[in-house]
């Protein structure tokens, strides 16, 4: 019973260095196993709480990396959406100047597509707001920026195309007009006061006789210069009988125009001239009364009174 008692125990010894006694007493076995286990216990639960303190101050890290990425992408989402929506006012500025042309040219671009794209437009806008449709979306819509940004890049993706091949019909359609002006007689040709007009008047060679003029007279000095009253090729560049010294501009469109009784001429037959570019000078040839230019207009052959071109 002894030898028994004796083995559940065990002796620690303190010896100190210097002379003093030595230190020692007795424990019971199942305390040492105790004391070693929470010293075990007591070692994990720190390592476990160092490793989860670690753990967590790299997430705290990566948290504040994320923070600081988020804001940057936030800046520039909303300078995205911001740029996107100048995009859009820029688009609405163009197209009130396409309107803005087609009123002063007269232009009529096709309406299909852009049907096409308002109705489109207008479902999107139904589909993200529920309500009307508006062509971009600002700050005060009460939408986010992503979603101001969503819809504003939807419109221009759908209207982009769209204004493209518009923008190219009329720019088409704008150089269709701009030659066809330039082939539009608009001009005086010549310095003068007008002395006989367009249509029926008495005959100046035949009192008593009436007859159809089909141009308008205008009086000036002997010599004087004649201008191409539009863009064109000569046509002619001679002499014809009663006009005398003629030039005949061939301007494209429909239209010609005739500058007779001229003393001599300033360019030759199949020359192209500009609006306003010295043909001749004014003179008396051919059948006249005196010194004037006899100027007519032809539209698709047909004479017609030169003052509604003549600004």
């Amino acid at each position: 019973m002894k030898g028994r008692k004796r083995s559940s125990c065990f002796t620690i010894m303190i010896v100190p260095h210097s002379e003093e006694s030595v230190y020692s007493f007795r424990m019971p076995l199942f305390v040492g196993k105790l004391l070693v286990a929470l010293l075990v216990a007591a070692i994990g639960g720190f390592a476990t709480l160092l490793h989860s303190y670690l753990h967590t101050r790299q997430e705290a890290q990566e948290a504040q990396i994320l923070r600081q990425v988020n804001q940057v992408l936030q800046e520039e989402i909303n300078a995205w959406a911001l740029e996107i929506e100048w995009i859009n006012e820029d688009i609405n500025k163009i197209e009130s100047l396409v309107c803005s042309i087609e009123e002063k040219t007269g232009i009529t671009l096709p309406k299909e597509e852009e049907q096409e794209s308002k109705g489109w437009v207008a479902s999107s806008a139904e589909s993200i707001r529920g309500g009307s449709a508006e062509r971009s979306l600002g700050s005060r819509s009460g939408l986010g920026v992503l979603d101001r940004a969503t819809y504003n890049m939807s419109v221009l993706q759908n209207t982009l195309p769209t204004m493209t091949a518009s923008l190219e019909i009329l720019k088409q359609e704008v150089d269709e007009y701009a030659r066809r002006m330039a082939a539009t007689p608009s001009i005086w040709p010549a310095r003068g006061r007008i002395s006989s007009g367009f249509g029926t008047r008495p005959s100046p060679f035949n009192p008593g006789v009436t007859q159809f003029h089909s141009a308008v007279d205008i009086a000036g000095a002997y010599g004087s210069p004649i201008y191409a009253t539009a863009a064109g090729r000569i046509a002619y560049a001679g002499y014809r009988g009663g006009y005398g010294n003629l030039i005949i501009i061939n301007h494209g469109y429909g239209y010609r125009t005739y500058y007779g009784h001229l003393s001599r001429f300033a360019v030759s037959t199949g020359q192209w001239v500009k609006r306003g570019q010295v043909i001749g000078y004014m003179g008396n040839s051919g059948r006249t009364t005196g010194t004037h230019l006899h100027y007519e207009v032809h539209v698709n052959g047909t004479p017609v009174n030169p003052l509604k071109y003549m600004r």
